[in-house]
């Protein structure tokens, strides 16, 4: 993870800084969080678009989670590109 101190932090656009923010609501997001999210968007949108075939409301549903799925991988490709993955250090000699 950057260093909020460090001019790598400080150089990131703040949209970069906001969007982290908002779908973590954590200060330090951890790319699994990410990922589990994403797979759970992802399941939930499928069911919800099967179920759509009986109700339109529940296709409604899971197109709207198929996108935040696909929200959350923009995020994590983001996280990856900028590096802002908060790993702890357990995590990482493991």
């Amino acid at each position: 993870m950057i260093d909020k101190s460090t001019k790598e932090w400080q150089k990131l656009p703040v949209f970069i800084k906001i969007w982290f923010w908002l779908n973590f609501l954590q200060v330090r997001p951890e790319r699994k969080t990410a990922e589990r999210a994403e797979i759970i968007s992802h399941i939930a949108g499928f069911i919800f678009c099967c179920l759509g075939l009986v109700n339109e409301a529940a296709l409604a549903g899971g197109l709207i989670m198929l996108a935040i799925a696909y929200l959350y991988s923009i995020l994590k490709w983001q996280g990856d590109r900028y590096g802002i993955w908060y790993e702890p250090e357990a995590a990482i000699s493991t």
